[in-house]
């Protein structure tokens, strides 16, 4: 029999909340208080609860896409793959969670690919939330 690691309610409950709108109620209830966001914001993470609602309610409400289609649960370890467009800039990822004891999202690293795609999609993020816009940079340049 399979067996996962606890918790796994959760992070069904963030894909269903980030798949109806982002509810800040629901981000408030599900994130732990010095949660911890690793993704394509800046180059340091977000860091506290309501920042971390205030920038995961501005990506949704930013993209055109911002789709969760499954969890993946491992024996110590969740994570979600998406797919997340603003703008023209548009990745498919992994969002690779880890739980506290209580059952709160603690700490998240957003894994996606492309890698241009991603530069692409910070540098449509960088302009409202006031960080610096990452450059793709290349051998030839």
């Amino acid at each position: 029999m399979t067996t996962f690691a606890p918790h796994r309610d959760t992070l069904e409950s963030f894909v269903d909340c980030i798949n109806n709108g982002a509810d800040k109620d629901t981000l408030t209830r599900l994130l732990a208080e010095d949660v911890r966001l690793y993704g394509p914001f800046s180059d340091e993470p977000v860091v506290g609860r309501q920042t971390a609602v205030d920038t995961i309610k501005t990506v949704n409400r930013l993209s055109s896409d911002d789709t969760y289609l499954e969890v993946l649960s491992g024996d110590t370890h969740h994570a979600a793959h998406f797919r997340l467009q603003v703008g023209d800039a548009a990745v498919n990822g992994i969002f690779m969670v880890l739980l506290d004891t209580d059952g709160l999202i603690a700490e998240v690293s957003i894994f996606y690919r492309t890698v241009p795609a991603g530069v692409a999609l910070q540098r449509n993020l960088s302009v409202v939330t006031g960080m610096p816009p990452w450059e793709l940079r290349t051998n030839e340049e």
